[in-house]
């Protein structure tokens, strides 16, 4: 195991700050591919993957059976990590908002830019990722439609969904739509609650991490099946929007098998602990992810619902006749 700096940057009132690369086998034996963890700062169940990815390979490395180039890079933004801020804590930038990056531009470009340098090159691109909302979710990989994706690649995770869509215009500045165009087979997992970790989750994560690099030859060991992925594209996907703000609280988790009619959840005033809202399933389907904080704001996604049909439309409250 080889572990070294790839970015340094000098403070006046505090030790430099450094995101590290663990790099693990040489190219030369076999495929390639690049591990990305946390790039926000509530992302700490990601973090905790790629730690304990870096622990499992090295002991991997010690008995002989990596036989590719393996890098991971636990964490990119160590400065809002340190300071318990989601974003770079000078500016509030998204690092992940930033690729391909610019050498002469803020310190967030100049990251990026000296990141993704290192990046480059890679067979395989893998993106530790967690929710850019209040939101549970099972685990599932994100694979941006770029028009240079590799389905096939991320099938080998063995893990339940994949969710497959077309990009939007943001995305043309996170890292996997970048490293996609400069020819790496990039995808992510999203999984987990900010701030928080899941070790249940996170030992699937891993398991699916160890079965990828089993079934792409970079890890002679042999490894269990896992599901055959299903691939969601967003019409599969019905959300559930809450018409009133109040207490939330959930009937069912996420990876449940509902029925249409299956009651999900209610809304309750905050302050009388009167029902407001009664949330019901408007269709048969797996529930990915549920709104995971206490209080829920008007129009917040509650649930989101995978369906094998087209996706389900939610019929509109009609009023009743008096």
């Amino acid at each position: 195991m080889k572990r070294f700096d790839i970015v340094t940057l000098e403070s006046p009132n505090r030790a430099p700050l450094k995101i590290e690369g663990f790099l693990f086998g040489e190219k030369s034996y076999g495929p390639s591919v690049a591990i990305v963890g946390a790039m926000i700062g509530d992302h700490v169940n990601q973090l905790y993957v790629a730690s304990q990815l870096v622990e499992y390979l090295r002991i991997k490395e010690i008995e002989g059976k990596i036989s590719g180039k393996i890098l991971v890079i636990p964490a990119i933004n160590t400065y809002a990590l340190n300071m318990g801020e989601r974003h770079w804590p000078l500016d509030k930038t998204d690092i992940n908002m930033m690729f391909p990056g610019y050498a002469q531009g803020e310190t967030t470009q100049r990251i990026a830019a000296r990141l993704f340098e290192a990046l480059r090159g890679y067979d395989y691109g893998m993106i530790l990722e967690g929710r850019r909302d209040q939101g549970m979710c099972l685990p599932y990989v994100k694979v941006i439609a770029s028009g240079y994706e590799d389905l096939e690649s991320a099938k080998d995770l063995g893990l339940s969904f994949i969710h497959h869509h077309p990009y939007n215009p943001v995305e043309t500045a996170m890292l996997q739509y970048n490293w996609q165009l400069w020819g790496t087979k990039a995808f992510s997992i999203v999984f987990g609650k900010n701030g928080a970790i899941d070790y249940e989750i996170s030992r699937d994560v891993q398991g699916a991490v160890v079965r990828f690099l089993s079934k792409r030859k970079l890890l002679k060991c042999p490894v269990f099946e896992g599901y055959h992925s299903n691939v969601i594209n967003p019409h599969g996907i019905t959300l559930l929007k809450a018409t009133r703000a109040g207490i939330f609280t959930p009937s069912v988790s996420y990876g449940t098998h509902v029925q249409k009619g299956d009651r999900l959840g209610k809304i309750m005033d905050a302050l009388s602990g009167k029902k407001l809202e009664k949330i019901i399933s408007p269709c048969e389907g797996i529930v990915t992810c549920q709104y995971s904080h206490p209080l829920i704001f008007q129009n917040s996604i509650a649930f989101r619902i995978a369906s094998v049909e087209m996706s389900c439309q939610v019929e509109p409250k009609t009023k009743k006749k008096k």
